[in-house]
């Protein structure tokens, strides 16, 4: 054991010390470099003078050497240096395409020469861009939990739930694949050897397995519908899919279902199976005329005769995955009898029992260990009974190899397999052969090579020379990319025969793996991400003001299966992302419906629609973006005008001051209730906070019919007055309501497709963009308009260099002086 650790303990050596190990590991190969373009500026002419006299003019009155309003001042911009403050000018292009400067109020140019402005100073810094956005630190990126648990997954056909075992993974700009947030403290290694031992254990299975138990509990709703996966005929339930330990026996005990000494509901027979892999193991009867008799007649002990009925189930299982069910069987469709219309999503008799948690524990009377998917993917060989040890070592050469080239992500050495073979020789003095194999896992799992991605530099090039990844590191980054785990065995392979970097065969697998149901974590992972739908864990809607979207009736998973299943829809159609904006169709169940005022929905299944109302069209009527840029008990147009303003526009607001007053949602001397309107107004009249608001508010008031879970409404019911959703966007649009917004966004549908193009980007590349990025940022659209298909832009993201070219490091530069333009 002590070795063992001592081999896991490079999990977190020093990162230059691992770096150096997979320096060592690579076989360096000579490469020509790529000549350099060096920055220069563009030359003077009477056209550019005018866009500098523009700039000037509509500018300085901020940004001069006396105001120098954030420390920037145009006053010495000149055609000539103007591309030497590309970093500066950047942060203006930026605020001049969104529109937000000139800011509010102030002296606006027309339209015509503020586009003639942006376009000239884009041409010039892309004109003069050099290759600062090519890359020049090795960064060794590790997984996180997301793309541990999907490699897991694809590598051994195990189900691991990472987020139990392992850290959070740090979050920057949104996404947590960035590589230089992902570091690992010492503290970190007692997790990841952990998990590496459990995942092992779960794919081979034990022979000596001991009995332990799982949990699982029922999500949002009343179970008045079927669930998914389990048998028709069944309405609410649980399905837990569980990955068995051993053949054996198992037992079920299900959470009390009679609570009440009065027995409420009791009167109703409420029918429960228990299913193993959709066939029945046990029935019976909760509630009906015999468990009435009980209450009326017997009383002592009558809940825990009822309940007895839902423990020590007892049934026996063969290891490996299976599908576990608790469930009821319908009985009827019919509406609720009560006098008052229910609140939550649902329909049907509101006194049906719920399945709220049930236990599993197991195995018992253990009976052997079954062939099983992840026991058939380790086991490439298998030593025949009382084979010798040279045999048995030979077999295990073969699945370290087999395993380790997918794991490692690339081809394996003689000293990967000579590592891995010491896990098996500690592994074979406790466990035999199977134990040998399971600690050769445990290391596996546990080896930098597997949890660290890094990108060689080559032998025969000088500092600051630029190069191409290799095949096998672009396959790796391209799987990271699309499916969140690693290269299947094709792309690999072509990889590994150095002919993915050609540009039919590069094309040709980055739409395979589009079309592959993989590449559905682009919608589920990069969307809510670069979206910052993680907001929506922290909005627990308030039970007091939103009774129907709270506490089982809480819509907020739906909300996020509905934006996942949207966006993959845009993507699988290969449509135009600005369709983001403007699509006219979503996915609902009876949850999501109701809350949109869609009657005809019923059940927990999702489908697709067609909307007839146009406010739910595009992301700014998805019930997830508007929760997530709300409160628990009411609205907020500031966080909704900078969910616009970042995730649409591209323009992030600037951080509000320190000490900023909470909202005074009453009138001084008075009962009366406010609107957030009113409110907001009586905030944004402190000229500290004007500037940014007179930008943000229009945004979000535009979206104030909805409510804060996304339910439309005319009128507000604390103030009892029609909701006043009208303001007037910073360059003059006058706007009234969702239809409004959504039609000025898209009248200049590249202003969002660029900001899509940055996430896209930062999600590839896992790193930051910087300002010297922005030139890729307008190549990639330019080279997919007018169309911007979904498919063009990820073609043109692996395409670009960020994602497939760096430079030797070289030695850093002394600290420049920092210009007067800005800071």
């Amino acid at each position: 054991m002590k070795k063992t650790l001592t081999r896991l303990a490079l999990v977190v050596a020093p990162l230059s010390v691992i770096a150096a190990s997979f320096t060592s590991v690579f076989a360096a190969s000579p490469q020509q470099a790529a000549p350099s373009s060096p920055r220069t500026a563009t030359s003077p002419a009477p056209a550019a003078q005018t866009q500098i006299g523009t700039l000037k003019q509509y500018c300085a009155t901020c940004h001069s050497d006396r105001v120098k309003t954030a420390g920037v001042s145009f006053d010495g911009i000149t055609p000539e240096n103007v591309t030497e403050h590309a970093e500066v000018m950047e942060k203006a292009v930026r605020k001049m395409r969104g529109r937000v400067m000139p800011p509010p109020g102030a002296k606006q140019p027309d339209a015509a020469s503020l586009d003639s402005l942006v376009a000239w100073l884009e041409t010039s810094l892309d004109k003069a861009a050099g290759r600062e956005h090519l890359r020049d630190r090795v960064v060794l990126h590790r997984l996180n939990r997301k793309e541990y648990a999907n490699v897991v997954r694809d590598l051994l056909q195990v189900e691991f739930n990472a987020t139990e075992v392992l850290p959070a993974d740090d979050v920057a700009d949104g996404f947590d694949n960035i590589a230089a947030a992902l570091q690992v403290s010492p503290s970190f290694i007692e997790q990841y050897v952990i998990a590496a031992r459990l995942v092992a254990v779960k794919a081979m299975g034990r022979r000596d397995a001991r009995p332990e138990g799982w949990t699982f509990r029922a999500g949002p709703g009343l179970q008045l519908t079927h669930v998914a996966g389990l048998p028709l005929g069944t309405r609410g339930g649980i399905l837990a899919n569980v990955d068995l330990p051993a053949d054996g026996e198992y037992v079920v005990n299900i959470a009390d279902m009679a609570t009440h000494i009065w027995g409420n509901g009791m009167e109703y027979p409420n029918p429960l199976v228990v299913t193993l892999d959709n066939k029945v193991v046990y029935e019976t009867v909760i509630g009906g005329e015999e468990d009435m008799k009980l209450y009326d007649q017997v009383q002592s002990g009558a809940l825990d005769k009822v309940n007895a009925r839902l423990k020590n189930i007892r049934f026996s299982a063969t290891a490996g995955p299976h599908k576990i069910g608790v469930a009821f069987k319908r009985q009827t469709f019919a509406e609720s009898d009560d006098q008052q219309q229910m609140f939550a999503a649902g329909g049907g008799q509101d006194r049906l029992y719920r399945v709220s948690s049930f236990e599993l524990r197991g195995p018992f009377n253990v009976k052997g260990l079954s062939d099983t998917p992840s026991r058939q993917r380790i086991f490439s060989c298998y030593p025949a009974a009382g084979a010798t040890a040279d045999v048995q070592a030979r077999c295990a050469r073969q699945i370290i190899t087999t395993i380790a080239r997918r794991a490692y992500r690339r081809p394996i050495a003689a000293d990967d397999v000579n590592e891995l073979f010491q896990y098996y020789q500690d592994g074979i003095k406790d466990g035999g052969f199977e134990g040998g194999i399971r600690s050769t896992i445990t290391g596996l799992l546990a080896s930098p090579f597997f949890l660290y991605r890094s990108e060689r530099v080559p032998t025969g090039l000088r500092p600051g020379d630029s190069y191409a990844i290799s095949d096998v590191e672009l396959a790796s980054k391209l799987s990271f990319f699309l499916w969140n785990s690693i290269p299947d065995d094709e792309l690999l392979q072509l990889a590994i025969a150095g002919t993915l970097k050609q540009p039919t065969v590069l094309e040709r697998q980055v739409k395979r793996m589009l079309a592959d149901q993989r590449s559905l974590t682009l919608s589920s992972n990069f969307v809510n991400q670069w979206l910052d739908m993680k907001r929506l864990d922290e909005i627990v809607p308030d039970s007091a003001v939103f009774p129907y979207a709270s506490g089982r009736a809480d819509p907020r998973r739906d909300f996020r299966t509905e934006l996942t299943l949207f966006a993959d829809s845009i993507f699988r159609e290969d449509r135009s992302v600005a369709d983001l904006l403007s699509a006219t169709h979503t996915y609902v169940n009876e949850r999501v419906a109701l809350q949109y005022g869609i009657a005809d929905v019923k059940g927990d299944r999702f489908r697709r629609v067609e909307l007839t109302q146009s406010v739910r069209w595009g992301l700014l009527g998805k019930g997830a973006v508007l929760m997530a840029a709300a409160y628990p008990n009411r609205t907020s147009p500031v966080l909704r005008g900078a969910f616009v303003l970042k995730h649409i526009q591209g323009v992030p607001p600037a951080n509000p001051p320190m000490n900023v007053p909470a909202l005074d949602e009453k009138d001084v001397g008075t009962t009366r209730a406010q609107t957030v309107r009113e409110m907001i107004a009586k905030h944004r009249s402190n000229p500290t906070c004007s500037s940014c608001h007179a930008v943000m508010d229009p945004l979000g008031l535009a979206l104030e019919n909805f409510d804060a879970t996304g339910m439309w409404r005319d009128r507000d019911r604390y103030a009892g007055v029609a909701i006043d959703a009208s303001g007037e966007l910073p360059d003059g649009t006058p706007v009234k309501g969702p239809d409004d917004l959504r039609k000025a966004l898209l009248r200049r549908p590249e202003q969002f497709v660029q900001t899509f193009t940055e996430g896209l980007l930062t999600y590839a590349t896992g790193r930051k963009l910087e300002y010297y990025d922005m030139p890729t940022v307008r190549r990639i659209m330019h080279e997919t308009a007018p169309g911007y298909r979904f498919s063009a832009l990820v073609q043109a993201v692996v395409k670009s260099d960020q994602f497939r070219m760096h430079r030797v490091p070289q030695a850093a530069a002394p600290e420049a002086k920092v210009a007067s333009v800005g800071k």
